[in-house]
């Protein structure tokens, strides 16, 4: 699947409940369901669908990042991902 990816950081709590961490995906839970196993290639990663934010519609993810300068530097970017469970 191709989405445009944005990325967060933050002491928050998720949609789910929980705590984002290293890992967390926010995600439009119609087109990817919460608990979903998401693995984005660039990153090198298996990610979770635990958030959604209000601008998270359609085939949109954001990205949990442990800092603010990473978040920066991710910025907005088209990428592929894919559904593992």
């Amino acid at each position: 699947m191709v989405v445009s990816a944005t990325a967060y950081s933050g002491d928050s709590i998720t949609s789910t409940g929980t705590t984002p961490k290293f890992g967390t995906i926010a995600v439009d839970p119609s087109v990817i369901p919460y608990g979903t196993r998401v693995y984005i290639p660039a990153l090198g990663g298996v990610y979770v669908a635990e958030d959604c934010g209000g601008a998270i519609k359609g085939n949109k993810i954001d990205i949990y990042m442990n800092d603010e300068g990473a978040v920066k530097n991710w910025g907005r970017k088209t990428i592929d991902i894919y559904i593992v469970g």
